[in-house]
């Protein structure tokens, strides 16, 4: 076989990576000692013959250290019977220091493969035992036995650092070679290409550098040039993914919980496969509420068939399209009382909408007394925001059932303070404006307003506030950008001190304007019973003579401060009553009444 050389014998058979020698860097001088743990002569034997192919392959070596972290056995699959070898360097680990290598985003590797026609699935043999250790950390990584004492030359399984350090050196591996064609995920690497001839183009160029770099794979792992491939508990085939089959099917045998702990393992194992599942939230809702505290486990006919749903929707095998940056996103919103939900859907090749990722959530317990246009939009800013990294720069569509959404993107003015409009922008706008007036208007030459933005920013954000008495650039920063002659203590206090300073006179000021507005504001409360009228919402091209409210509603019940739900039918959710603000409502008289009173 052409490049053998590269695929280990066994899993002893592993190559040193050319790379410097790694440290463990730990924050204690004193060392960690634990005695080895009792084995039964059966594991004692297995931990003897591994221990002894390890000398012989040199990756560990007797030793004499002061440090020593018990062995143990755990079960391996591939084997059916406890044969893997793991040290308990739980003491170590609490006393390494952190690496922040970040680690590969899942997402961000399947994006990579949108435009991939056949794939191979690489596997690195015993990876982190390629990792070479400095010698003078080497004494660190001991381990005990009934029968000696070792120490590891590579780097092992169960450090804390360990996928950090292992991660970094096969990335900057790729990196050095420029290969953009191949993305690693711990110690699995999938080769990806557009035709089968680039592909053996691209394999040859894989193994070469694991020639060079001392990289041994393991062949029975590896999957070479498939048009379907199965990586990172997925299934990857020309621009799709779907969940693992066999993911699937462990899935499909779960019986329903019987306590807490079985539904959140379920729930766990379901949530890794969220983004394939519509309105995963609503579906989730009513297992939700057997997770909240001082609740009681009743397995009700409503979580049995929130049960069998999900299974069912992931069982069906549910097929999503991968990113494509060159094609236009469409963005579908939804809304209802329990959750917002979003589908990202772009054209494939027959011109039809396809998925390419769901979101959705359950409503916080404020976001429930929202009126239904307000949570339509804010499935819309939830969806933005979800979506962010596939809409950032792209041109995209939304699509909504709310016409008053629609209006309410092409209205132009604005009022600053409008309850509804983002009046802290608006307000900022406004100054920065006025501000830009004034210094285009005091030059002679006109200077364009753009070339003036930053020096009026900076002059904002150096004048004291009226409210604070800070310039905003001292709070934020905790210093001004420039040295005062007389020196910065002479002006302002220390900035928490400020800082303090400044929340205790914004609260004092808005205490003031809540004292002006309630001596002027009529409070009104509505009783159960009450009948009221109820202010509808028209668009301004509307007829004139067309009634502003409509009623009159019966009160059922005061939801909050500010919220009460009347018996008006809801005409999206088919639901008998709404839930409206107070702002919206008005007192019902009835004509006889009024008769009455003027007789």
């Amino acid at each position: 076989m052409t490049n053998a050389q590269v695929f280990s014998k066994d899993k002893y058979d592993v190559g040193a990576l050319r790379v410097e020698p790694q440290r463990i860097v730990i924050n204690s001088d004193l060392p960690v000692s634990l005695r080895p743990y009792r084995t039964s002569p059966v594991e004692e034997q297995e931990i003897k013959s591994q221990v002894e192919k390890l000398l012989q392959a040199g990756l560990i070596k007797e030793s004499n250290s002061p440090y020593s972290s018990p062995v143990t056995l755990a079960f391996k699959r591939d084997e059916g019977k406890k044969t893997r070898l793991c040290i308990d360097f739980r003491k170590l680990n609490a006393l390494c220091k952190s690496d922040s290598e970040p680690l590969p985003l899942m997402d961000s590797l399947l994006d990579k493969l949108s435009k991939a026609k056949i794939f191979s699935s690489l596997d690195l043999a015993s990876g982190y035992w390629h990792v070479p250790i400095h010698p003078k950390d080497t004494e660190k990584l001991a381990f005990c036995t009934n029968f000696g004492l070792y120490e590891w030359c590579r780097l092992p399984f169960g450090i804390k650092v360990a996928p950090a350090i292992f991660n970094r050196l096969i990335r900057r591996i790729l990196t050095k070679y420029k290969i953009d064609f191949a993305c690693n995920y711990f110690d699995d690497i999938i080769v990806y290409s557009s035709s089968e001839l680039e592909h053996w183009k691209h394999l040859k160029t894989i193994f070469e550098i694991c020639e060079k770099e001392n990289i041994k794979l393991k062949l029975s792992k590896c999957v070479f040039a498939q048009t379907k491939i199965s990586f990172l508990g997925y299934e990857i085939e020309q621009g799709k993914v779907s969940p693992n089959n066999a993911n699937i099917e462990t899935i499909k045998k779960l019986q329903p919980p019987t306590n807490v702990k079985e539904l959140q393992r379920f729930l766990g194992s379901v949530n890794v496969y969220n983004k394939f599942i519509p309105q995963y939230a609503k579906l989730r809702y009513p297992l939700n509420q057997l997770l909240k505290k001082d609740v009681k486990f009743n397995w009700t006919n409503e979580c049995q068939d929130a049960f069998d749903k999900l299974k069912e929707t992931l069982t069906t095998k549910p097929v999503l399209n991968l990113y494509n940056p060159n094609v236009t996103c469409h963005v579908f919103v939804d809304a209802s009382q329990k959750s917002v939900g979003a589908v990202l859907k772009q054209l494939d090749a027959s011109d039809v909408l396809h998925p390419i990722a769901y979101h959705s959530r359950t409503l916080r317990v404020y976001e429930k007394n929202y009126a239904i246009t307000e949570l339509e939009c804010l499935a819309i800013v939830d969806a933005l925001d979800k979506f962010y990294y596939y809409l950032h720069g792209q041109k995209f569509v939304i699509h909504t059932d709310q016409a008053a959404l629609v209006w309410l993107k092409n209205v132009k003015n604005l009022r600053a303070h409008h309850p509804q409009t983002n009046d802290k922008v608006e307000r900022v706008n406004q100054s920065l404006v006025t501000r830009l007036k004034c210094k285009v208007n005091s030059t002679s030459t006109k200077v364009p307003w753009t070339k003036l933005l930053e020096c009026v920013t900076n002059e904002y954000n150096l004048t004291p506030h009226s409210i604070t008495k800070y310039p905003p650039a001292y709070l934020l920063l905790g210093t001004l950008p420039y040295d005062s002659p007389i020196g910065q203590n002479s002006y302002y206090e220390p900035v928490n001190e400020a800082l303090n300073l400044a929340l205790q006179r914004t609260i004092d000021y808005h205490n003031k304007n809540k004292i002006r507005y309630d001596a002027r504001f009529v409070d009104k409360k509505f009783n159960p019973g009450d009948l009221v009228v109820y202010e509808e919402f028209h668009y301004p091209n509307t007829r004139k003579l067309i009634p502003p409210f409509s009623g009159p509603y019966e009160v059922i019940k005061q939801c909050s401060e500010v919220t009460y739900e009347i018996n008006k039918p809801n005409p999206l959710t088919k639901q008998a009553t709404q839930i409206v603000h107070i702002s919206k409502l008005r007192c019902f008289h009835s004509p006889d009444k009024l008769k009455l009173s003027h007789e």
